[in-house]
C-alpha cells in the first residue's frame, strides 16, 4: 500500500508474477506437509514387507559367497584362459544361486514378488556380463569389466543390485567383486 500525491491510500494490485509467486510459495508448504505426515511412503522402496525372502535368501547367499572366496582372485592368474575359466566358475556359482533365489521368490503378483524379480533379473543382466567378460579373455581382449545398465534405468545394474540387497539387510548378497 502507497500513499498517492492527493493523500488517498492507493493498493497495489495482483499481477500475474505476485499469483504465480503465491501459488509457488503455497504449493511448496502444501508439498513438505504432506511429506512429513504418515500419508507420505515411508521407508526404502526396495525394502521387503515381508521379511521371509531375505531371511531364507541370506544362508545361500552367504554359502555362495563363501565358494567364491575359495576361488583364486582372478587377477591372481598367468594366462587370458585361466581367467576366463576362473570367471566362469564364480559365475556358475552365482547362477546356481539365483535358481534356488527364484524358487524362494514370493508370489510374483506381489510387490514383493515384483521387487525380489527385478532384484534376481539384474542379477541375470550382470552374470550376463560377466560371460561377455570372460570370453574377451579367450578372444585375447584385455579390457576393463563394462557392467550393463539396469532394468530400473540406473547407469550400473550393480548398484540397484546392492541397494536391494542393504535395504534387506542381505550383505552377503553384495555383487561379487572377483573380477
Amino acid at each position: 500500500m502507497d500513499n498517492s500525491s492527493d493523500g488517498n491510500i492507493v493498493y497495489k494490485r495482483w499481477t500475474v508474477w505476485r499469483v504465480v509467486s503465491l501459488l509457488l510459495l503455497l504449493s511448496i508448504i502444501a508439498f513438505w506437509i504432506w511429506a512429513l505426515s504418515p500419508l507420505a511412503p515411508q521407508g526404502h522402496p526396495d525394502k521387503l514387507n515381508d521379511p521371509a525372502f531375505a531371511i531364507a535368501a541370506k544362508p545361500l547367499c552367504a554359502d555362495a559367497k563363501s565358494s567364491l572366496e575359495e576361488l583364486p582372485l582372478a587377477l591372481t592368474t598367468k594366462t587370458p584362459d585361466e581367467r576366463a575359466e576362473l570367471i566362469d566358475e564364480g559365475t556358475t556359482i552365482y547362477r546356481d544361486l539365483l535358481e534356488a533365489l527364484r524358487l524362494l521368490a514370493p508370489d510374483p503378483n506381489s510387490d514383493d514378488g515384483k521387487n525380489v524379480n527385478l532384484w534376481i533379473d539384474d542379477y541375470e543382466i550382470y552374470l550376463n556380463d560377466r560371460d561377455q567378460y570372460a570370453e574377451k579373455f579367450r578372444l585375447g581382449k584385455d579390457e576393463a569389466f563394462v557392467v550393463s545398465p539396469s532394468i530400473k534405468g540406473d547407469k550400473w545394474v550393480s548398484r540397484p543390485i546392492d541397494e536391494f540387497a542393504k535395504a534387506n539387510d542381505l550383505k552377503e548378497c553384495l555383487v561379487p567383486l572377483d573380477v
